[in-house]
């Protein structure tokens, strides 16, 4: 008999050296197939993911990621420039940790609003720059959750600065009287009006006058549109002079001025006074070619009354008219 490791030795030689059975090498095949894949798959996903990255750092836009807890997962290279931070060590920290604190209260806040709502925000924002300069951002915030179930918060920002400085601009002149630089009607109904509403709310008096310059046809006859415009900016300036920077002052028509004087009670005569010594001032200057005068209407708004501004305008210029 043979010893038993010889028997053991040639029974693996014959098993080594039997063919593969058809269904194990499709088996194999297939195990090859899946295994290939994989790596496909994984370098495709790699050259993607470095792609996407090169993309997103040549845009113009800030692009950002932040998982629930508040932390950046990652961020764009106009996001790092923008403010100034190291790229390097700013991944896995929070706002708390990257912004002062006011500013990433308010952006853990939006962060939150969008995760509780599911939906994208949209918002113009102002934020400082690492260069110190405040812009104006349009912003997209966005919840979205990985495979794992993971939520995160994604954002996409693009500097609207310029829009929005139009946009001021364009506002700024629709309210403004282009001659005097003071409110037009328009401005004055929009200011006055919530002012007026508000100093109701406070039980809070507020003084409503209505000024009419007197002989500003007859100097525009003589002297023409460029001198009568001229007493136009005067008037303007002594209205700047008689009233606080908190009072509402507009030219509501060519030769009419309303003012707005919250918290005024009790002052009434004290306006009345400031304005008159103000033209009595400017008048007895002998460089002045042309005398004029302001015909004034002064109303106590009580804070009980319920009367609309266009309504107090109608009751202050009557008072006007009677002065005259």
């Amino acid at each position: 008999m043979s010893p038993p490791s010889e028997t053991t030795a040639a029974g693996d030689e014959t098993a080594m050296s039997l063919p593969m059975t058809q269904i194990e090498t499709e088996q194999l095949r297939e195990t090859l197939a899946i295994a290939q894949a994989t790596i496909e798959s994984s370098e495709r996903f790699s050259r993607h993911g470095l792609l996407m990255q090169a993309f997103m750092d040549g845009s113009a836009q800030l692009a950002w990621l932040k998982d629930e807890r508040g932390r950046l997962v990652w961020a764009n290279r106009r996001w790092f420039e923008q403010f100034g931070i190291d790229e390097s060590t700013a991944p896995d920290k929070t706002d708390f940790e990257l912004f002062p604190e006011a500013e990433a209260q308010r952006i853990r806040a939006l962060d939150l609003e969008v995760l509780g709502g599911h939906t994208p925000q949209h918002s113009i924002e102002t934020m400082l720059g690492s260069d110190g300069r405040e812009l104006s951002w349009r912003v997209t915030r966005f919840p979205f959750h990985d495979a794992a179930g993971q939520r995160y918060v994604g954002g996409l920002a693009e500097d609207d600065t310029e829009r929005v400085r139009q946009h001021e601009i364009a506002h700024r002149q629709s309210i403004t009287d282009n001659l005097t630089g003071l409110l037009n009607r328009h401005g004055f109904d929009a200011q006055a009006a919530p002012e007026l509403l508000r100093a109701r709310r406070r039980g809070s008096s507020c003084t409503l006058v209505c000024i009419g310059l007197d002989g500003l046809s007859g100097v525009h006859v003589r002297l023409g549109s460029a001198a009568s415009d001229a007493l136009i900016s005067l008037a303007s300036m002594i209205l700047r002079k008689s009233f606080r920077t908190t009072d509402i002052v507009a030219r509501i028509d060519g030769d009419r001025f309303a003012i707005l004087a919250p918290d005024s009670s009790g002052e009434v005569d004290v306006i009345r006074r400031r304005l008159q010594a103000a033209v009595a001032e400017l008048s007895a200057n002998p460089i002045l070619e042309a005398q004029f005068d302001f015909r004034i209407g002064l109303l106590l708004c009580e804070p009980a009354g319920s009367e609309s501004l266009a309504q107090l305008l109608d009751l202050v210029e009557l008072q006007m008219t009677a002065a005259s």
